[in-house]
């Protein structure tokens, strides 16, 4: 298990393991007890979501806001680091939102990972009377966000003129306390892996290995287009162990097969109620053993294609 990694992405030869706790019908005593759960078991990072209501069996079930319930569970772990599985850009002014994201940041002591994209749930933006762009829009409007953001971390005033945001000799402060905060983008969308390309640190990508590769390959492409060497993006898989594992042999298999075609993070849904036996029993046993293979096997900065 590791801890905060200063701003920077983890080594290439270290694999990390996270959990999700989407916060839909669960209690803010429920979030405390896993996340403290996740910090006392090795996991590496926690995240929640970022939606304002239940998606899932019944809009009517509670759903604490995801930014401020991440401060709180921030300030009462210590090691992990921890984001929203994503922020949509689209549910804040994005200038805003940097300012929240920087205060859970220093909050952390430097654990924040802004998970961030485009938002796609029309029905959650109409629910609050949030406007909700086309397509093409919302990922021309995330573009512009992201240079916002590296302007912001950066600068002491910022001014901006894009075609959808606008800033004017804004100050920032305080900065990120490492001075950036790592991003993980989540999309395969063609356009969207062009930001990916330029501004991420992370990048969740989806599907079986053969999908997920052939993504992947995609995501190189667009980093050699803009000269950016595509191994500085690291490589996420978030899924759920029912859908992969139900047992440790299964669940080193299935890991197996991701870290060969270059994933390095897995971040695992924690199902309601708590962490199950198979998911506990894989971060005991099963974690440990595969850090340990994979750092012996792996020099620093590798990523295997």
């Amino acid at each position: 298990m590791a801890g905060p990694t200063n701003g920077k992405n983890p080594p290439g030869n270290e694999l990390h393991f996270g959990i999700l706790t989407q916060q839909e019908w669960r209690s803010w005593d429920e979030m405390q007890e896993q996340w403290q759960w996740a910090e006392e078991t090795g996991w590496d990072s926690a995240w929640a979501y970022d939606h304002f209501f239940s998606l899932q069996q019944g809009e009517m079930g509670p759903c604490l806001d995801g930014w401020t319930l991440l401060a709180g569970l921030l300030a009462r772990t210590r090691r992990l680091q921890a984001g929203l599985m994503v922020t949509g850009l689209t549910h804040r002014y994005p200038a805003v939102l940097f300012k929240q994201a920087v205060t859970v940041d220093v909050i952390s002591g430097g654990r924040l990972i802004l998970g961030i994209g485009a938002a796609w749930n029309e029905r959650e933006h109409r629910a609050y009377g949030i406007p909700f762009p086309p397509d093409g829009e919302r990922v021309d409007r995330f573009g512009e966000a992201m240079a916002m953001l590296r302007l912001l971390e950066t600068e002491e005033r910022t001014t901006f003129h894009g075609d959808h945001y606008q800033l004017e000799e804004a100050p920032f402060e305080p900065k990120p306390v490492f001075g950036h905060i790592p991003l993980l983008i989540g999309s395969t969308g063609r356009r969207m892996l062009r930001h990916v390309a330029r501004y991420a640190d992370q990048w969740d990508g989806e599907g079986s290995p053969e999908e997920y590769a052939r993504h992947s390959r995609r995501l190189d492409d667009a980093c050699r287009e803009i000269g950016r060497d595509p191994a500085e993006i690291r490589r996420v898989l978030s899924t759920r162990i029912e859908d992969v594992a139900s047992t440790e042999d299964e669940f080193r298999r299935w890991a197996a097969g991701y870290t060969a075609i270059g994933v390095r993070t897995f971040i695992i849904h924690v199902s309601r109620g708590g962490p199950s036996p198979a998911l506990r029993a894989i971060a005991e046993r099963v974690m440990p053993d595969l850090r340990a293979e994979f750092a012996a096997r792996e020099p620093s900065g590798t990523r295997v294609d």
